[in-house]
């Protein structure tokens, strides 16, 4: 794995861990328990907490992308047991222009977004076709709806703008 997925991955992990750490902190785990904290604290430890108690991650992960935006050109359906190709195109978004030299990253997971948080496989880089269109490239072993995380770092700017750049997109395989 090479040194920037190795941060990408790590980056993820960390705002992973602060999540689940601020959700304890509002539950009967943390201090100062009252009767209508600990009903809300269990509440956010339900099946789908990291969405539902409003944690950093899906307040991160629930964002329009700062300075860019991502549209999908292909189909979200994919075969299973088949090379899926994803074209993406990124455009700058205070000039619409395409952004030719980006680096973008996807990541899969399996199952809606930030609920199983189980990943599958490493972050990829995406494919520079130009004229900001970029290729993603995976396959499916089996049927299901899965989350494409696409994360893109602009020319010029630093890895940390990837969280502040970010959109998840369905991908269903059949």
């Amino acid at each position: 794995m090479s040194f920037n997925k190795t941060l990408i991955v790590a980056a993820i992990a960390i705002a992973a861990v602060v999540t689940i750490a601020g959700l304890f902190s509002s539950t009967v785990f943390g201090l100062g328990c009252s009767p209508t904290s600990m009903m809300q604290g269990w509440k956010n430890l339900s099946t789908n907490s990291m969405m539902e108690g409003g944690g950093m991650m899906s307040s991160m992960m629930n964002q329009v992308p700062k300075d860019v935006i991502i549209k999908i050109q292909s189909s979200q359906q994919v075969s299973v047991g088949k090379e899926a190709q994803v074209k993406l195109l990124v455009l700058d978004k205070n000039t619409g222009n395409p952004l030719t030299d980006a680096q973008v990253t996807v990541g899969l997971e399996e199952g809606a977004p930030m609920s199983t948080m189980n990943m599958i496989g490493g972050m990829l880089d995406a494919e520079n076709l130009g004229d900001g269109t970029y290729l993603a490239k995976f396959t499916l072993d089996s049927p299901g709806y899965y989350t494409l995380h696409v994360h893109v770092i602009p020319a010029g700017k630093s890895m940390h703008s990837m969280m502040a750049n970010h959109m998840d997109i369905g991908i269903i395989a059949k």
